[in-house]
Protein backbone atom coordinates (compact mmCIF):
# COMPACT_ATOMS: atom_id res chain seq x y z
CA UNK A 1 0.00 0.00 0.00
CA UNK A 2 2.87 2.42 1.23
CA UNK A 3 4.47 2.02 -2.06
CA UNK A 4 1.92 2.44 -4.58
CA UNK A 5 1.38 5.61 -2.99
CA UNK A 6 4.62 6.73 -3.45
CA UNK A 7 4.23 5.85 -6.81
CA UNK A 8 1.28 7.50 -7.10
CA UNK A 9 2.06 10.32 -6.05
CA UNK A 10 5.27 10.10 -7.97
CA UNK A 11 3.74 10.44 -11.17
CA UNK A 12 1.70 13.33 -9.95
CA UNK A 13 4.84 15.45 -9.12
CA UNK A 14 5.75 14.26 -12.60
CA UNK A 15 2.64 15.32 -14.54
CA UNK A 16 3.29 18.68 -12.58
CA UNK A 17 6.36 19.41 -13.91
CA UNK A 18 5.24 19.19 -17.45
CA UNK A 19 3.51 22.32 -16.25
CA UNK A 20 5.96 24.47 -15.40
CA UNK A 21 5.15 26.93 -18.85
CA UNK A 22 2.68 29.97 -19.13
CA UNK A 23 -0.95 29.97 -20.86
CA UNK A 24 -0.47 30.76 -24.26
CA UNK A 25 -3.67 31.46 -26.71
CA UNK A 26 -5.28 28.91 -27.67
CA UNK A 27 -4.94 28.07 -31.25
CA UNK A 28 -5.18 3.13 -37.28
CA UNK A 29 -8.66 4.02 -36.94
CA UNK A 30 -9.05 7.45 -38.75
CA UNK A 31 -10.68 8.49 -35.45
CA UNK A 32 -7.08 7.70 -33.15
CA UNK A 33 -4.90 9.90 -35.70
CA UNK A 34 -2.98 12.68 -34.70
CA UNK A 35 -0.72 15.43 -36.48
CA UNK A 36 1.56 17.33 -34.63
CA UNK A 37 -0.25 20.96 -34.04
CA UNK A 38 3.11 22.49 -35.22
CA UNK A 39 2.50 21.01 -38.34
CA UNK A 40 -0.98 20.94 -39.23
CA UNK A 41 -4.55 20.36 -38.25
CA UNK A 42 -7.31 17.96 -38.75
CA UNK A 43 -9.92 19.54 -39.93
CA UNK A 44 -12.76 16.80 -40.27
CA UNK A 45 -13.13 13.28 -40.25
CA UNK A 46 -15.49 10.88 -41.33
CA UNK A 47 -15.75 6.69 -40.28
CA UNK A 48 -17.18 4.57 -42.78
CA UNK A 49 -19.44 2.01 -40.83
CA UNK A 50 -19.89 -1.65 -42.52
CA UNK A 51 -17.34 -1.81 -45.21
CA UNK A 52 -16.23 -4.29 -47.14
CA UNK A 53 -12.60 -6.01 -47.98
CA UNK A 54 -12.99 -3.38 -50.92
CA UNK A 55 -13.65 -0.73 -49.11
CA UNK A 56 -11.56 -1.02 -45.91
CA UNK A 57 -9.69 1.40 -46.69
CA UNK A 58 -8.85 4.92 -44.82
CA UNK A 59 -7.60 8.04 -46.90
CA UNK A 60 -6.04 10.90 -45.23
CA UNK A 61 -6.54 14.11 -47.75
CA UNK A 62 -4.11 16.66 -47.44
CA UNK A 63 -5.26 20.13 -48.58
CA UNK A 64 -1.93 21.31 -51.05
CA UNK A 65 -0.98 25.15 -51.09
CA UNK A 66 0.85 25.03 -54.41
CA UNK A 67 4.26 26.60 -54.49
CA UNK A 68 3.92 27.70 -50.83
CA UNK A 69 7.33 27.13 -49.26
CA UNK A 70 6.01 26.90 -45.65
CA UNK A 71 3.36 24.91 -46.84
CA UNK A 72 4.93 22.11 -48.68
CA UNK A 73 7.96 21.89 -45.18
CA UNK A 74 4.95 21.34 -43.02
CA UNK A 75 3.12 18.99 -45.26
CA UNK A 76 6.03 17.13 -45.61
CA UNK A 77 6.55 17.06 -41.86
CA UNK A 78 3.40 15.13 -41.76
CA UNK A 79 4.31 12.89 -44.12
CA UNK A 80 6.98 11.77 -42.37
CA UNK A 81 5.50 12.15 -39.03
CA UNK A 82 2.80 9.44 -40.78
CA UNK A 83 5.41 7.29 -42.28
CA UNK A 84 6.55 6.52 -38.57
CA UNK A 85 3.75 6.91 -36.97
CA UNK A 86 1.12 5.19 -39.38
CA UNK A 87 3.54 3.15 -41.84
CA UNK A 88 2.16 5.04 -44.44
CA UNK A 89 3.57 4.24 -47.57
CA UNK A 90 1.08 4.90 -50.26
CA UNK A 91 0.78 8.99 -51.38
CA UNK A 92 -1.73 9.66 -53.82
CA UNK A 93 -1.14 12.78 -55.82
CA UNK A 94 -2.90 15.01 -58.06
CA UNK A 95 -0.82 16.62 -61.41
CA UNK A 96 0.68 12.95 -62.67
CA UNK A 97 -0.47 9.95 -63.63
CA UNK A 98 1.27 6.50 -62.73
CA UNK A 99 4.27 6.12 -60.83
CA UNK A 100 5.64 9.61 -59.90
CA UNK A 101 8.05 8.63 -57.14
CA UNK A 102 11.81 10.30 -57.27
CA UNK A 103 13.24 7.87 -54.65
CA UNK A 104 15.62 7.02 -57.38
CA UNK A 105 17.50 10.36 -56.96
CA UNK A 106 18.36 9.47 -53.56
CA UNK A 107 21.71 7.50 -55.24
CA UNK A 108 23.08 10.21 -56.88
CA UNK A 109 24.29 12.29 -53.34
CA UNK A 110 24.56 11.77 -49.30
CA UNK A 111 21.32 13.18 -47.84
CA UNK A 112 22.63 16.63 -46.65
CA UNK A 113 23.58 17.31 -49.98
CA UNK A 114 19.67 16.00 -51.29
CA UNK A 115 18.26 18.27 -48.13
CA UNK A 116 20.49 21.02 -49.87
CA UNK A 117 19.65 20.77 -53.55
CA UNK A 118 15.40 19.38 -52.85
CA UNK A 119 15.21 22.51 -50.48
CA UNK A 120 16.05 24.88 -53.36
CA UNK A 121 13.99 23.14 -55.44
CA UNK A 122 11.12 23.33 -53.13
CA UNK A 123 11.18 27.38 -52.77
CA UNK A 124 11.51 27.72 -56.32
CA UNK A 125 8.05 25.23 -56.90
CA UNK A 126 9.95 23.03 -59.05
CA UNK A 127 9.27 19.95 -56.30
CA UNK A 128 6.56 19.98 -53.70
CA UNK A 129 6.90 18.86 -50.24
CA UNK A 130 6.26 14.70 -50.68
CA UNK A 131 8.88 14.74 -53.82
CA UNK A 132 11.21 16.61 -51.04
CA UNK A 133 10.27 13.92 -48.69
CA UNK A 134 10.61 11.41 -51.24
CA UNK A 135 14.12 12.49 -52.03
CA UNK A 136 15.95 13.49 -48.68
CA UNK A 137 14.37 10.57 -46.75
CA UNK A 138 15.32 6.88 -46.81
CA UNK A 139 11.45 5.50 -46.23
CA UNK A 140 9.76 3.12 -48.31
CA UNK A 141 7.06 5.11 -50.26
CA UNK A 142 5.43 5.32 -53.87
CA UNK A 143 3.88 8.65 -55.21
CA UNK A 144 1.09 7.89 -57.43
CA UNK A 145 -0.56 9.84 -60.22
CA UNK A 146 -4.22 9.64 -59.66
CA UNK A 147 -5.09 12.38 -63.24
CA UNK A 148 -6.68 10.53 -66.06
CA UNK A 149 -3.60 12.21 -68.31
CA UNK A 150 -6.39 13.15 -71.57
CA UNK A 151 -8.47 15.09 -68.83
CA UNK A 152 -5.50 16.82 -67.36
CA UNK A 153 -3.71 18.11 -70.63
CA UNK A 154 -7.48 19.38 -71.50
CA UNK A 155 -7.54 21.04 -68.32
CA UNK A 156 -4.02 22.92 -68.98
CA UNK A 157 -4.99 23.66 -72.25
CA UNK A 158 -7.90 25.35 -70.87
CA UNK A 159 -5.70 27.30 -68.57
CA UNK A 160 -2.95 28.17 -71.52
CA UNK A 161 -5.94 29.76 -73.36
CA UNK A 162 -7.35 31.73 -70.71
CA UNK A 163 -3.67 33.42 -70.00
CA UNK A 164 -3.83 35.10 -73.03
CA UNK A 165 -5.98 37.47 -71.75
CA UNK A 166 -6.75 36.84 -68.30
CA UNK A 167 -4.67 39.81 -67.25
CA UNK A 168 -5.92 42.35 -69.57
CA UNK A 169 -9.92 41.00 -68.03
CA UNK A 170 -8.45 41.49 -64.62
CA UNK A 171 -7.02 45.21 -65.14
CA UNK A 172 -10.52 45.81 -66.73
CA UNK A 173 -12.32 44.78 -63.89
CA UNK A 174 -9.54 46.70 -61.80
CA UNK A 175 -10.78 49.45 -63.19
CA UNK A 176 -14.62 49.29 -62.15
CA UNK A 177 -13.78 48.36 -58.94
CA UNK A 178 -11.90 51.84 -58.52
CA UNK A 179 -14.65 53.66 -60.05
CA UNK A 180 -17.39 51.88 -57.62
CA UNK A 181 -14.66 52.78 -54.91
CA UNK A 182 -14.61 56.14 -56.01
CA UNK A 183 -18.48 56.71 -55.90
CA UNK A 184 -19.05 55.09 -53.08
CA UNK A 185 -18.75 58.21 -51.13
CA UNK A 186 -21.20 60.09 -53.13
CA UNK A 187 -23.92 56.91 -53.04
CA UNK A 188 -23.35 55.69 -49.68
CA UNK A 189 -25.67 56.82 -46.66
CA UNK A 190 -23.80 57.33 -43.11
CA UNK A 191 -24.36 53.64 -41.58
CA UNK A 192 -22.65 52.36 -44.93
CA UNK A 193 -19.84 54.84 -44.93
CA UNK A 194 -19.07 54.47 -42.11
CA UNK A 195 -18.84 50.46 -42.63
CA UNK A 196 -16.66 50.64 -45.43
CA UNK A 197 -14.33 53.43 -43.50
CA UNK A 198 -14.05 50.18 -40.52
CA UNK A 199 -13.16 48.04 -43.23
CA UNK A 200 -10.50 50.63 -44.86
CA UNK A 201 -8.98 50.80 -41.04
CA UNK A 202 -8.72 47.14 -40.74
CA UNK A 203 -6.98 46.91 -43.77
CA UNK A 204 -4.60 49.66 -42.91
CA UNK A 205 -3.89 48.02 -39.71
CA UNK A 206 -5.44 50.79 -37.95
CA UNK A 207 -8.27 48.69 -36.13
CA UNK A 208 -6.69 45.04 -35.12
CA UNK A 209 -8.27 41.56 -36.31
CA UNK A 210 -10.29 41.25 -32.69
CA UNK A 211 -11.43 44.69 -33.07
CA UNK A 212 -12.85 44.88 -36.59
CA UNK A 213 -14.80 41.16 -35.82
CA UNK A 214 -15.98 42.89 -33.12
CA UNK A 215 -17.29 45.58 -34.88
CA UNK A 216 -19.29 43.00 -37.34
CA UNK A 217 -20.65 41.12 -33.98
CA UNK A 218 -21.90 44.87 -32.96
CA UNK A 219 -23.55 45.92 -36.00
CA UNK A 220 -25.26 41.69 -36.36
CA UNK A 221 -26.44 42.66 -32.95
CA UNK A 222 -27.62 45.79 -33.62
CA UNK A 223 -29.63 44.88 -37.27
CA UNK A 224 -30.69 41.99 -35.46
CA UNK A 225 -28.28 39.50 -38.18
CA UNK A 226 -27.42 36.15 -36.93
CA UNK A 227 -24.45 35.05 -37.67
CA UNK A 228 -24.88 31.22 -36.83
CA UNK A 229 -24.10 30.97 -40.32
CA UNK A 230 -20.26 32.16 -39.30
CA UNK A 231 -19.30 29.93 -36.73
CA UNK A 232 -15.72 30.53 -36.87
CA UNK A 233 -16.37 34.22 -36.79
CA UNK A 234 -18.96 34.03 -33.71
CA UNK A 235 -16.51 31.69 -32.14
CA UNK A 236 -13.47 34.33 -32.28
CA UNK A 237 -15.22 37.02 -31.03
CA UNK A 238 -16.35 34.92 -28.25
CA UNK A 239 -12.80 33.95 -27.71
CA UNK A 240 -11.68 37.48 -27.05
CA UNK A 241 -14.37 38.43 -24.82
CA UNK A 242 -13.92 35.53 -22.82
CA UNK A 243 -9.54 36.11 -22.97
CA UNK A 244 -10.50 40.11 -21.41
CA UNK A 245 -12.25 37.91 -18.60
CA UNK A 246 -9.29 35.69 -17.76
CA UNK A 247 -7.05 36.22 -15.19
CA UNK A 248 -4.31 33.68 -16.96
CA UNK A 249 -1.59 34.30 -13.65
CA UNK A 250 -4.36 32.78 -11.30
CA UNK A 251 -5.75 29.79 -13.84
CA UNK A 252 -2.07 28.88 -14.53
CA UNK A 253 -2.14 28.81 -10.34
CA UNK A 254 -5.41 27.05 -10.04
CA UNK A 255 -4.74 24.32 -13.34
CA UNK A 256 -1.69 23.14 -10.68
CA UNK A 257 -4.02 22.98 -8.42
CA UNK A 258 -6.57 20.87 -9.96
CA UNK A 259 -3.77 18.64 -11.30
CA UNK A 260 -2.62 18.29 -7.66
CA UNK A 261 -6.06 17.58 -6.64
CA UNK A 262 -7.39 15.18 -9.28
CA UNK A 263 -4.06 12.83 -9.11
CA UNK A 264 -5.22 12.60 -4.94
CA UNK A 265 -8.46 10.90 -6.93
CA UNK A 266 -7.53 8.82 -9.64
CA UNK A 267 -6.41 4.86 -9.73
CA UNK A 268 -2.86 4.08 -10.92
CA UNK A 269 -4.14 3.63 -14.33
CA UNK A 270 -5.96 6.87 -15.13
CA UNK A 271 -3.03 8.48 -13.70
CA UNK A 272 -0.84 6.61 -16.16
CA UNK A 273 -3.16 8.35 -18.73
CA UNK A 274 -2.81 11.25 -17.75
CA UNK A 275 0.42 11.10 -17.62
CA UNK A 276 0.75 9.87 -21.16
CA UNK A 277 -1.91 12.43 -22.36
CA UNK A 278 0.27 15.31 -20.86
CA UNK A 279 3.36 14.40 -22.43
CA UNK A 280 1.48 13.95 -25.83
CA UNK A 281 0.20 17.92 -24.76
CA UNK A 282 3.39 18.90 -24.28
CA UNK A 283 4.79 17.73 -27.16
CA UNK A 284 2.11 18.96 -29.58
CA UNK A 285 0.73 16.01 -30.14
CA UNK A 286 -2.81 16.86 -28.31
CA UNK A 287 -4.11 19.83 -29.25
CA UNK A 288 -4.99 22.17 -26.39
CA UNK A 289 -8.80 21.75 -26.35
CA UNK A 290 -8.70 18.14 -26.74
CA UNK A 291 -6.33 17.63 -23.71
CA UNK A 292 -8.05 20.16 -21.15
CA UNK A 293 -11.85 18.00 -22.35
CA UNK A 294 -9.74 14.96 -21.36
CA UNK A 295 -8.98 16.87 -18.04
CA UNK A 296 -12.26 17.74 -17.70
CA UNK A 297 -13.95 14.06 -18.67
CA UNK A 298 -11.42 13.05 -15.81
CA UNK A 299 -12.54 15.46 -12.76
CA UNK A 300 -16.87 14.36 -14.00
CA UNK A 301 -18.12 13.66 -10.92
CA UNK A 302 -14.98 14.14 -8.91
CA UNK A 303 -14.62 17.89 -9.06
CA UNK A 304 -16.31 20.07 -9.44
CA UNK A 305 -14.33 22.61 -11.35
CA UNK A 306 -16.41 26.08 -11.86
CA UNK A 307 -17.12 26.03 -8.38
CA UNK A 308 -13.44 25.11 -7.18
CA UNK A 309 -11.10 26.75 -10.03
CA UNK A 310 -13.34 29.33 -12.09
CA UNK A 311 -10.50 30.88 -13.58
CA UNK A 312 -9.63 27.50 -14.85
CA UNK A 313 -13.01 26.88 -15.30
CA UNK A 314 -12.85 29.89 -17.51
CA UNK A 315 -9.68 29.14 -19.56
CA UNK A 316 -10.90 25.60 -20.26
CA UNK A 317 -13.98 27.18 -22.00
CA UNK A 318 -12.06 30.13 -23.72
CA UNK A 319 -9.48 26.89 -25.24
CA UNK A 320 -12.53 24.64 -25.91
CA UNK A 321 -14.76 27.29 -27.49
CA UNK A 322 -12.11 28.42 -29.40
CA UNK A 323 -11.11 24.66 -30.33
CA UNK A 324 -12.58 25.03 -34.02
CA UNK A 325 -12.02 28.54 -34.97
CA UNK A 326 -9.43 28.33 -38.13
CA UNK A 327 -7.62 31.12 -39.44
CA UNK A 328 -8.17 30.48 -43.06
CA UNK A 329 -12.09 29.69 -42.47
CA UNK A 330 -12.32 32.58 -40.23
CA UNK A 331 -11.16 35.16 -43.22
CA UNK A 332 -12.98 33.39 -45.64
CA UNK A 333 -16.46 33.61 -43.51
CA UNK A 334 -15.44 37.66 -43.57
CA UNK A 335 -16.44 38.78 -46.58
CA UNK A 336 -19.29 36.88 -46.26
CA UNK A 337 -20.46 38.57 -43.35
CA UNK A 338 -19.65 41.86 -44.44
CA UNK A 339 -21.85 40.92 -47.42
CA UNK A 340 -24.33 40.65 -45.23
CA UNK A 341 -24.43 43.33 -42.95
CA UNK A 342 -24.25 45.49 -46.28
CA UNK A 343 -27.53 44.42 -47.47
CA UNK A 344 -29.12 45.03 -44.49
CA UNK A 345 -27.16 48.42 -44.14
CA UNK A 346 -28.17 49.20 -47.96
CA UNK A 347 -31.66 51.18 -47.88
CA UNK A 348 -31.83 53.88 -50.69
CA UNK A 349 -32.06 52.14 -54.50
CA UNK A 350 -28.58 53.15 -55.60
CA UNK A 351 -26.92 52.17 -52.74
CA UNK A 352 -28.41 48.62 -53.40
CA UNK A 353 -27.90 49.05 -57.03
CA UNK A 354 -23.93 50.25 -56.58
CA UNK A 355 -23.67 47.39 -53.45
CA UNK A 356 -24.68 44.56 -56.46
CA UNK A 357 -21.84 45.69 -58.62
CA UNK A 358 -19.39 46.05 -56.01
CA UNK A 359 -20.17 42.43 -55.08
CA UNK A 360 -20.53 40.81 -58.54
CA UNK A 361 -17.14 43.26 -59.62
CA UNK A 362 -15.36 40.87 -56.89
CA UNK A 363 -16.72 37.70 -57.57
CA UNK A 364 -15.52 37.99 -61.31
CA UNK A 365 -12.47 38.89 -60.05
CA UNK A 366 -12.37 36.05 -58.61
CA UNK A 367 -13.95 33.74 -61.13
CA UNK A 368 -11.16 35.52 -63.22
CA UNK A 369 -8.16 34.90 -61.38
CA UNK A 370 -9.02 30.93 -61.02
CA UNK A 371 -9.94 31.81 -57.37
CA UNK A 372 -13.57 30.64 -56.37
CA UNK A 373 -14.52 28.17 -53.98
CA UNK A 374 -16.83 25.07 -54.79
CA UNK A 375 -19.40 27.10 -52.94
CA UNK A 376 -19.01 30.40 -54.79
CA UNK A 377 -19.03 28.26 -57.96
CA UNK A 378 -21.88 26.59 -57.69
CA UNK A 379 -23.43 30.29 -56.88
CA UNK A 380 -21.89 32.23 -59.70
CA UNK A 381 -23.58 29.74 -61.46
CA UNK A 382 -27.06 29.94 -60.24
CA UNK A 383 -26.56 33.38 -61.07
CA UNK A 384 -24.20 33.68 -64.51
CA UNK A 385 -27.26 34.95 -66.42
CA UNK A 386 -26.90 38.44 -64.21
CA UNK A 387 -23.26 39.08 -64.88
CA UNK A 388 -23.65 41.00 -67.72
CA UNK A 389 -20.99 43.85 -67.40
CA UNK A 390 -22.40 46.28 -70.36
CA UNK A 391 -25.63 46.39 -68.39
CA UNK A 392 -23.40 48.18 -65.14
CA UNK A 393 -21.88 50.89 -67.70
CA UNK A 394 -25.35 52.82 -68.14
CA UNK A 395 -25.87 53.42 -63.83
CA UNK A 396 -22.00 54.28 -63.74
CA UNK A 397 -22.07 56.49 -66.98
CA UNK A 398 -24.92 58.61 -65.17
CA UNK A 399 -23.31 58.89 -61.71
CA UNK A 400 -19.93 59.98 -63.47
CA UNK A 401 -21.47 62.79 -65.27
CA UNK A 402 -23.11 63.93 -62.48
CA UNK A 403 -19.77 63.52 -60.02
CA UNK A 404 -17.60 64.59 -62.96
CA UNK A 405 -15.64 61.89 -63.07
CA UNK A 406 -14.10 59.84 -65.71
CA UNK A 407 -15.54 56.55 -66.43
CA UNK A 408 -12.28 54.36 -67.30
CA UNK A 409 -11.02 52.27 -70.17
CA UNK A 410 -13.27 48.94 -70.17
CA UNK A 411 -13.93 46.58 -72.88
CA UNK A 412 -17.54 44.52 -71.96
CA UNK A 413 -16.82 42.20 -74.42
CA UNK A 414 -13.45 40.62 -73.26
CA UNK A 415 -15.30 39.80 -69.91
CA UNK A 416 -18.92 38.98 -71.60
CA UNK A 417 -18.05 36.78 -74.43
CA UNK A 418 -15.48 33.97 -72.29
CA UNK A 419 -17.87 33.21 -69.53
CA UNK A 420 -17.89 29.78 -71.63
CA UNK A 421 -13.59 29.31 -71.41
CA UNK A 422 -13.92 30.50 -68.12
CA UNK A 423 -16.55 27.90 -67.16
CA UNK A 424 -14.68 24.99 -69.01
CA UNK A 425 -11.95 25.01 -66.89
CA UNK A 426 -13.91 24.64 -64.01
CA UNK A 427 -15.88 21.80 -65.31
CA UNK A 428 -13.22 19.81 -66.63
CA UNK A 429 -11.77 20.34 -63.09
CA UNK A 430 -14.55 18.78 -61.24
CA UNK A 431 -14.46 16.11 -64.10
CA UNK A 432 -10.56 15.59 -62.87
CA UNK A 433 -12.51 14.79 -59.71
CA UNK A 434 -14.44 11.96 -60.53
CA UNK A 435 -11.30 10.56 -62.12
CA UNK A 436 -9.42 10.93 -59.38
CA UNK A 437 -11.78 8.56 -57.75
CA UNK A 438 -11.83 5.90 -59.89
CA UNK A 439 -7.94 5.81 -59.84
CA UNK A 440 -7.77 5.74 -56.44
CA UNK A 441 -10.24 2.94 -56.06
CA UNK A 442 -8.16 1.20 -58.81
CA UNK A 443 -5.09 1.93 -56.69
CA UNK A 444 -6.10 0.55 -53.54
CA UNK A 445 -7.63 -2.65 -54.42
CA UNK A 446 -4.74 -3.14 -56.06
CA UNK A 447 -2.18 -2.04 -53.18
CA UNK A 448 -2.07 -4.18 -50.10
CA UNK A 449 -1.87 -0.80 -47.75
CA UNK A 450 -5.12 0.17 -46.24
CA UNK A 451 -3.78 3.87 -45.54
CA UNK A 452 -2.82 6.27 -48.21
CA UNK A 453 -2.36 9.68 -48.49
CA UNK A 454 -4.12 12.05 -51.14
CA UNK A 455 -3.15 15.22 -51.93
CA UNK A 456 -4.76 17.69 -53.71
CA UNK A 457 -5.26 21.70 -54.12
CA UNK A 458 -8.40 22.70 -51.83
CA UNK A 459 -10.81 22.88 -54.58
CA UNK A 460 -11.30 19.76 -55.11
CA UNK A 461 -11.21 18.72 -51.28
CA UNK A 462 -15.37 18.83 -50.58
CA UNK A 463 -15.87 16.86 -54.29
CA UNK A 464 -13.52 14.15 -53.77
CA UNK A 465 -14.29 14.21 -49.19
CA UNK A 466 -18.53 13.65 -50.97
CA UNK A 467 -17.08 10.75 -53.36
CA UNK A 468 -15.21 9.03 -50.48
CA UNK A 469 -18.30 8.58 -48.56
CA UNK A 470 -20.72 7.77 -51.22
CA UNK A 471 -17.63 5.46 -51.89
CA UNK A 472 -17.20 3.83 -48.05
CA UNK A 473 -14.22 4.95 -47.42
CA UNK A 474 -13.38 6.69 -43.86
CA UNK A 475 -11.17 9.91 -44.42
CA UNK A 476 -9.81 12.77 -42.58
CA UNK A 477 -9.21 16.34 -44.24
CA UNK A 478 -5.55 17.74 -43.05
CA UNK A 479 -4.26 21.02 -43.87
CA UNK A 480 -0.83 22.06 -43.22
CA UNK A 481 0.09 25.35 -41.24
CA UNK A 482 0.21 28.28 -43.09
CA UNK A 483 1.35 31.82 -41.75
CA UNK A 484 1.89 33.44 -45.04
CA UNK A 485 0.28 34.05 -48.29
CA UNK A 486 0.84 32.18 -51.48
CA UNK A 487 2.12 34.06 -54.31
CA UNK A 488 -0.17 32.46 -57.32
CA UNK A 489 2.44 33.97 -59.72
CA UNK A 490 5.07 31.46 -58.84
CA UNK A 491 2.44 28.79 -59.29
CA UNK A 492 0.88 29.98 -62.50
CA UNK A 493 4.81 30.05 -63.54
CA UNK A 494 4.71 26.60 -63.27
CA UNK A 495 1.69 25.40 -65.30
CA UNK A 496 3.16 27.76 -68.08
CA UNK A 497 6.04 25.78 -67.76
CA UNK A 498 8.15 28.93 -67.23
CA UNK A 499 9.95 26.74 -64.46
CA UNK A 500 11.72 23.72 -65.78
CA UNK A 501 10.56 20.71 -63.84
CA UNK A 502 13.58 18.36 -62.49
CA UNK A 503 15.36 16.69 -65.42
Amino acid sequence: MRKKYWKKAGLVLLIQCFFCFGFTLASASVNDLKIPAQFGTIKEVFTALNQTPATEHTIIQIQDAHCNYEAQKNLAKILEYLVKENNLKLILVEGGSGNVSLSFLRSYADQKKREEVADSYLKTGKISGEEYLDIVSDADLELYGIEDQGLYDSNLDTFLQLDSYRQEALNNLGNLSSLVEKLKPYIYGLELSEFERKKTDYEDKILTLTEYCGYLKGIADKKGVSLKGFPHLAAFVESARLEKAIDFKAAEEQRNNFIRELGKLLDANALQGLLTNSQDFKAGKIKPADYYNYLTYLAKYKIDIKANYSQLASYIEYVTGGQDIEAKSLLKEMPLAEDKLREVLAVKDDEKHLLEINESLNLLTKYFKLDLTPEEYANFQEQKANFSTASWLGFLQDYCQKYNLALPQYSASLIDENFAKLDDFYKLGLEREKSFIKNIEEKMNQSETKLAVLITGGFHTPGISRMLKEKGYSYAVVTPVITKQSDSSVYFSVLRGEKKQLE
